[in-house]
């Protein structure tokens, strides 16, 4: 599934990498879910010492791949429980790591706890408004008359907002300070063989349903998405605008 995420969905998660960035500072960086690598990478060019960490060896590998040659050192890792001391880290950033997790407050306790005193701890994630990519998969899985996948959402008791209210507050839940929150918007410009590489290699929600299909609903599904995706494609590129949440805190 590596492979397929750096094709696809890593691209999407890229488009907030620089706003992590510029909202973060110090030498000791922790990247928690570290993905394809891509901030890594980019927090080590900009001088910075990266631990960065993921529960998936795919990813991890991956990361290694990116971020060779480079001061990052790469290991298998996961929330709540990084294993690392407490106060370590002059930043700390989890990109699209909340909307993943199990328990997303207790997942962000832990990502205080290993910061610093008044080191920034950045995170982001997916909201719940209205979006094209999400209006193409739902009218596309709609079409072909795909079954949901049950389970793909958090129980109330442990879910929030998906909002900048509701990002922010996990981190205010966490004893921090919020110092800065908003939405940030993106294109995000992926080709079809790319997106369709993700989508059928099972990444994400998208990928798990399809995944969970007859083989006679993945054929309408491949051919409904396609014909969406054409409407906005152009020299071979599907542009889909974007957004997430994001929140920066310390204590």
């Amino acid at each position: 599934m590596g492979d397929a995420y750096a094709r696809s969905f890593a691209s999407l998660c890229e488009g907030t990498v620089e706003l992590l960035l510029d909202r973060t500072r110090g030498t000791d960086h922790l990247d928690v879910g570290c993905g394809a690598g891509t901030l890594a990478r980019a927090a080590a060019e900009r001088g910075r010492r990266v631990l960065a960490v993921d529960p998936d060896t795919d990813m991890t590998g991956l990361t290694r791949a990116a971020t060779e040659g480079l001061d990052v050192r790469v290991a298998e890792a996961s929330l709540p429980a990084l294993g690392l001391p407490d106060a370590a880290y002059d930043a700390v950033t989890a990109n699209f790591v909340v909307n993943h997790v199990p328990d997303p407050r207790a997942a962000v306790r832990e990502l205080a706890r290993v910061a610093r005193p008044g080191a920034p701890v950045a995170v982001t994630s997916w909201t719940n408004g209205p979006t094209l990519q999400a209006r193409l998969f739902r009218d596309s899985f709609a079409a072909a008359g795909a079954v949901a996948v049950p389970g793909q959402r958090l129980p109330a008791h442990l879910d929030y907002e998906r909002s900048v209210d509701g990002v922010a507050g996990l981190l205010t839940e966490a004893g921090l300070t919020v110092t800065a929150s908003g939405e940030h918007r993106w294109d995000w410009r992926v080709s079809w063989e790319d997106l369709w590489a993700g989508i059928s290699g099972g990444v994400g929600g998208v990928g798990e349903t399809y995944l969970a299909q007859t083989d006679e609903v993945r054929a309408d599904l491949e051919r409904e998405l396609r014909a969406r995706c054409a409407e906005h494609e152009t020299g071979g590129v599907v542009t889909m605008p974007s957004v997430a949440a994001w929140a920066v805190a310390a204590r």
